[in-house]
């Protein structure tokens, strides 16, 4: 059987999804139906409710050679339908049933809601785009510390092809995963940014900034391919997974350097595994 579950309590329900709603602004909606009045529908499910798609379902317990056993056992899925946060038209169906639909905010209700976040209050995408360079601009004060957990506030790399940098210009790239960071220009790698250029691929102009982490053994520090990395400091390697301490002969802790590499790649070199 299925079920909605809201605050933890469970109810039947039968659930039909509509990937594009023409009724509702083409948005992708589920409609549930419930055994209740409506005034406990629309209690129950206002907008921004959590609520989650319970599957109950009664099956064969099979032996060793995948025989049934005779006996069963209830098998329980629960599937998380939060994003569908926006309660829409409550049908009373007369028979002591009702149908609510809720549905997913559209890209510009999304947009919308970001921008009252970030700015305190509701205002036309013209007023934000006025907003942003002075937004940008005011960025350029923070402490790389701030920066790295502030990424949405800096000019995006490729929205400003063919711009001159200057050592220490920082600007927002995404990453080969898809994730985007916070990239500043090394040291005499000033350029004119061109389109197969960019900060993440080109470690030896950008190096990336991340957010703080002691870079003990508890709190390492996540590496990343041209980073500026630590003498004395321990770094995870994401692509091992491995703890590694940056060390090398003749270097004193809390000495600076770029590397190209991750740390498995430089064992021995500049680094030594951690032993756990």
């Amino acid at each position: 059987m299925t079920y909605i579950k809201v605050n933890n309590t469970e109810y039947p329900a039968e659930i039909n999804g509509n990937p594009k709603d023409r009724t509702w602004g083409e948005r992708d909606t589920k409609t549930i139906a419930l055994t209740m009045l409506y005034a406990q529908a629309a209690a129950l499910l206002p907008d921004n409710t959590p609520w989650i798609i319970v599957q109950r379902d009664m099956v064969d317990v099979l032996d060793e050679q995948g025989h049934p056993t005779g006996e069963t056992k209830e098998v329980v899925n629960e599937y998380d339908n939060s994003e569908y946060s926006i309660a829409g038209d409550i049908t009373d169906h007369r028979d002591g049933t009702v149908s609510i639909k809720m549905g997913k905010p559209t890209e510009s209700e999304l947009s919308a809601a970001t921008v009252t976040a970030l700015v305190g209050q509701s205002i036309t995408p013209q007023r934000a785009a006025k907003l942003r360079p002075m937004i940008e601009a005011a960025a350029t004060s923070l402490p790389d510390s701030d920066a790295a957990t502030a990424v949405e506030l800096f000019p995006r790399w490729a929205d400003h092809i063919g711009e001159t940098v200057k050592p220490g210009d920082r600007r927002s790239d995404t990453d080969e995963s898809g994730v985007l960071h916070v990239y500043r220009v090394n040291k005499g790698q000033g350029h004119t940014t061109q389109e197969n250029w960019p900060p993440h691929s080109t470690p030896a102009m950008w190096t990336i900034i991340n957010v703080d982490h002691a870079g003990t053994q508890d709190d390492p520090i996540p590496a990343a391919r041209g980073m500026e990395y630590t003498y004395g400091l321990y770094y995870k390697d994401p692509e091992d997974t491995k703890l590694y301490k940056c060390e090398r002969i003749g270097e004193q802790s809390g000495n600076k350097i770029t590397l190209q590499y991750l740390p498995h790649e430089l064992v021995g070199q500049y680094f030594k595994e951690a032993t756990v």
